[in-house]
């Protein structure tokens, strides 16, 4: 990669970072990245690498890395799950977790609240720089810890601060409605919008409606998603455990 510019280049603190142990080269983070800021050639084996010049820190490579092998500068995965477990820890039938792109939904909750707009009170908002930094992960783990709905929004196709990022947020999503459909969770509790910095009335229509969504899920409902998520978690847990010990043995 050639970056046309002379002398020094000043970067956001927010970029990936690949963690060469972890990484399986898969090449999976050099396809979704939109500025083409990862470095990988499938032939030589060795690990995918950030050009951090040229990272605008996303968070899609992260996102859709298998094997979790990409952490991000800022918005890391331990941040973005304490902000879910502390949405979730009281109350979670009536909570509303929200993970909104800081340049368009973010921004468009914002412009709803000066605008004085009213809607529901018990939407929690997850700032993340992209909607497709949102991991699959993170809407389970808001599940597994009682949330009755969650909502991923973003800014509109084509109009994407990080070029194209948010087609693969779109992918991700349908992927993910499937896997509900299969473990036998409503697809409807899992719902994807795209709202501008300027939408402050969408964002608010949206939020009315996600509460009406909210109040028809019941406690018995979000109960049984618990023990299907948990059991899903272990299940996804005992199959890596096989990986790494099949692992060991041909090292």
């Amino acid at each position: 990669m050639r970056l046309m510019t002379p002398g020094e280049l000043t970067v956001e603190a927010i970029t990936a970072e690949v963690n060469p142990e972890a990484c399986t080269v898969c090449g999976i983070c050099a396809r979704v990245c939109p500025y083409n800021a990862i470095q990988f050639d499938k032939h030589s084996g060795q690990p995918a690498k950030v050009v951090t010049a040229a990272c605008s820190g996303c968070g899609t490579c992260s996102a859709e890395c298998p094997s979790h092998a990409i952490e991000m500068h800022h918005f890391t995965d331990a941040q973005l799950t304490a902000q879910i477990d502390a949405i979730l820890s009281e109350d979670a039938i009536n909570r509303i977790p929200v993970f909104a792109c800081n340049w368009c939904s973010y921004a468009g909750a914002d412009f709803a609240g000066v605008s004085r707009l009213q809607y529901p009170p018990n939407a929690r908002l997850i700032r993340t720089m992209c909607s497709g930094r949102v991991r699959e992960d993170f809407v389970w783990h808001a599940f597994e810890k009682g949330a009755p709905v969650v909502l991923v929004s973003g800014c509109h196709i084509g109009d994407c601060h990080y070029i194209d990022a948010n087609h693969w947020t779109e992918k991700r999503l349908k992927r993910m409605w499937k896997k509900m459909e299969k473990l036998g969770i409503r697809k409807e509790r899992l719902q994807l919008e795209w709202v501008s910095a300027a939408e402050g009335n969408r964002f608010r229509d949206v939020m009315e409606e996600m509460e009406e969504l909210r109040k028809s899920v019941t406690p018995e409902e979000v109960a049984e998603t618990i023990k299907l998520m948990e059991k899903q978690r272990k299940k996804i847990k005992s199959k890596t455990k096989k990986k790494e010990e099949k692992a060991e043995k041909h090292s």
